[in-house]
Formats: C-alpha cells, structure tokens, sequence
C-alpha cells in the first residue's frame, strides 16, 4: 500500500509540475517576455512576483509565446502591443491595468538646431490640421491617436530662431532621420525589405512641407544619439521618447505621439494588472 502512495503523489507532483509549465508559471513566480535592447527589461525586474524576464528579438514573438501560455505576460509599448495583437491575430491576449509609465515622444535634434526644430514643429502642427496625421495614423493603428489628445510644448514662449540649421538643411536639399528600422509598426523592413511605419511616412510627409528630400538612416539604438551629436544625421525620428538624462545632450520638437509601457496578458489571465507582480 505504501508502495502506491509513494507512486500516486510521485503522480501528483509531476502533474502539477506540467500544468505549471504549461500555464508560463511556478509558485517561484511570473515569467515576463520583452523585446530585447528596450527599456521594458528593466521595468519588469523590478517587479518582485516576477522570477523569470525572457529576451525575444520582436513583439510578435513575445506575443506568440503568450498566446502560447510560455510566459505569464508580455510589456511592451501600448501602440506597439495593440498594433501586433491585431496583426497576429491574438484574440486570447488582452491589456491589463494602466499603463506602467506614459512616453512622450517627440523628433530629437542637435542643441542650438532651433530654427530646424521649429520648422519640424510647424510641419507637424500642419499635417495633422489637415487631416494627413490622422490618415497615416488610421493605416498603422485603424484609429487617429492624436484625437482627444493635448500635445505639450517643448519650449513656450520661445521666439523666433534665426540660426543656420534649417537653411542647412535647404541648402542641402534633403533632411536626415535617423531609427533603429526594428519597431514595428513605427518603423521596420518589410519582406520586400523596404523601410516603412509611423515614423517613416511622418517623417516623409515633414521633409515634404519643408521642401526637401526625406532619407532615413537605420543603426544601432545604442549609439543613436551620439550618431546626431555627431552630425551623422539631421534627427532621430524614431519613437524617442524625451526623458531628462536625454535632454542633457540634444534637444526635442513638440511630441508627434504619447504612448507608454503595458502590460499584456491571456484573457484568462489572475493578473489584472501591474500590481499582482508586486
């Protein structure tokens, strides 16, 4: 008889042990999939109920492992998660509470490029007058993100510049953005390796209103700031988002969009939001 307890509860245990597996979980804690090189690795380490923060190479993958039941919880930029949920056709993954922290997003220049960034400044403020910002924003997202939508100033009350930057770019007769060409759907290579997204035809439709041709410059995010420090490029039109440490180096136009860091979950998913991984 003890024989066959022993081999009932070894039964058990590897049981409970596979339906955790299964689940993306063990009583050690959550297991949390992020896109590597982000800012989103570090946010999720900070959680204590999280053991385990995997490393993926995209959304859709992180998304993939979710819907999968790998991983206990995906964050990721809210636009961004939505935007590959509905590419991936993930009907079992849905947000969970308020967002983690919000982003501000906005073109970064070289310091004292003013009259340039007050130049990208009206070209955005003209594009969504008009209507060309919601149209390029229904393409990516199936709804125009800036509706209902209050855009900070970065600099009020500023006046007119009348440095050499935008005549350099004029004179030139193009303008340089620079990205890392790896964030769908703001900017990434399409299996025809063409260079698309958000950013890009933003971008495009800036270089327009000001007259000049738009080339876009992929590299590493490392280095990305020291690359227009450096006058490699005109701009980083790439989802950066402003933070102080950042403002130390360049300067930043007025946001062209807001987001932030979500958490994603199954549908039925215990987590309901950031604070059951606390």
């Amino acid at each position: 008889m003890k024989k066959y307890s022993k081999i009932i509860i070894a039964f058990l245990f590897i049981t409970a042990m596979l339906i955790a597996t299964a689940c993306g979980s063990t009583t050690d804690g959550f297991k949390i999939g992020v896109v590597t090189g982000t800012t989103f690795e570090e946010k999720a380490q900070e959680f204590g109920k999280v053991s385990e923060v995997s490393l993926y190479k995209d959304d859709n993958l992180t998304l993939q492992e979710l819907s999968t039941g790998r991983i206990d919880g995906v964050i990721t930029d809210r636009l961004v998660g939505l935007y590959a949920i509905q590419e991936g056709n993930f009907s079992n993954i849905k947000t969970a509470g308020d967002l983690l922290y919000n982003e501000t997003i906005a073109v970064a220049v070289r310091q004292d490029d003013n009259s340039l960034r007050q130049a990208i400044n009206q070209a955005l403020s003209d594009l969504i007058a008009d209507g060309t910002y919601g149209e390029i924003s229904q393409k990516f997202f199936g709804t125009d993100i800036s509706q209902g939508v209050e855009y900070p100033v970065t600099f009020p009350d500023e006046e007119q510049a009348d440095d050499n930057s935008l005549n350099r770019v004029i004179e030139k007769g193009e303008i340089s953005f620079a990205m890392s060409g790896g964030y769908p759907p703001f900017n990434y290579f399409t299996t025809e390796d063409e260079l698309t997204g958000f950013d890009v035809e933003i971008g495009q439709e800036v270089a327009k209103r000001l007259g000049v041709k738009y080339t876009s410059v992929t590299t590493d995010w490392s280095g990305i700031l020291e690359g227009l420090r450096s006058g490699r490029y005109d701009g980083i039109f790439g989802s950066m988002a402003i933070t102080d440490e950042r403002l130390e180096t360049v300067d930043f136009t007025n946001p062209y969009y807001l987001s932030g860091a979500q958490l994603f979950v199954q549908e039925s998913s215990s987590i309901s939001g950031p604070e059951d991984l606390e």
